[in-house]
């Protein structure tokens, strides 16, 4: 990937935008490229040469390196951190990298660090699930030790002390508690994801469409219906219902604006390879 500088931001930050601080080591599939779309995988492998980012925009993953830098400090007894294990599925190599563990009597405490938004706290996320039951999965097989709690250490960078919404955190680390799957609910979703990422490598090295990404997988946002009435610049209501928006125009006597749903991991480009996406681009230029 090459790595820009427009906003002519200072020379040391490009520098460390620019080192490849991350390893797998010796794995075939890291834990968060098992979990990526297959189709992601197989641009960013083809075109990896070719991605441009600014520095300017990486801001979340510099200060996510930064924190592990930092957490190295942090050595405290009783707790382990940036372990990376390792282990064999069918021939391909599975490592993961566990931010933190918690040894106690009773088995090892997970604990994944994540620079997110209050949103995401407040809202499910199946991905968070997902990464910290494929640990607490490395850790059974590999360590050969019982997990007795998954947890985010949620560091939320839009915090706000004046949100009193219900469900809101209540500060700005903020600990999730993750449901756990037991051993076979693990090995089948690595199995399943194994075989997805197998069969997406096979297509592209015979030159056949890759396998489209879910609207799970591309974060696609509902279409809504706004009720707008003439001279006010925002909305009176927002409803997920046509007929719903409809009957209150009707008594407000304004209109109904349909704001579509987008796929918003293609168009903020999150996945970095939106540019060289089929998909994506079939649909961009079907609506111009």
């Amino acid at each position: 990937m090459k790595i820009t500088n427009v906003h002519n931001v200072p020379a040391p930050l490009v520098t460390l935008a620019e080192g490849n601080y991350y390893s797998k080591g010796r794995s075939d599939y890291s834990v968060t490229e098992l979990m990526s779309p297959p189709r992601v995988q197989r641009l960013r492998a083809k075109h990896g040469d070719e991605m441009v980012q600014d520095v300017s925009e990486m801001l979340w993953p510099l200060l996510g390196s930064a924190l592990h830098v930092v957490m190295e400090r942090g050595e405290t007894p009783g707790w382990r951190s940036e372990e990376r294990l390792f282990t064999e599925v069918d021939g391909v190599t599975i490592s993961g990298a566990i931010d933190l563990q918690e040894d106690t009597p009773q088995g090892v405490g997970i604990v994944d660090y994540k620079f997110t938004s209050a949103w995401a706290v407040m809202n499910e996320k199946i991905e968070w699930e997902q990464q910290l039951n494929v640990y607490k999965w490395l850790v059974e097989t590999v360590k050969k030790k019982r997990v007795t709690s998954l947890r985010i250490c949620a560091l939320i960078r839009d915090f706000s002390r004046h949100d009193t919404r219900e469900d809101y955190p209540d500060a700005p680390i903020h600990m999730v508690d993750i449901p756990m799957w037991d051993a076979v609910r693990a090995e089948t979703y690595v199995r399943e994801r194994l075989e997805m990422h197998r069969q997406s490598k096979l297509s592209a090295d015979f030159g056949e469409p890759l396998q489209e990404c879910s609207p799970e997988e591309r974060w696609m946002s509902e279409t809504i219906y706004a009720v707008k009435r003439d001279g006010r610049k925002t909305a009176i209501r927002v409803f997920k219902s046509l007929d719903e928006a409809k009957e209150l125009a009707e008594k407000e006597k304004g209109y109904v604006e349909t704001r579509d749903g987008e796929p918003k991991r293609c168009t903020g480009n999150f996945c970095g390879v939106a540019k060289f996406c089929e998909q994506y681009q079939g649909e961009s230029n079907a609506t111009d």
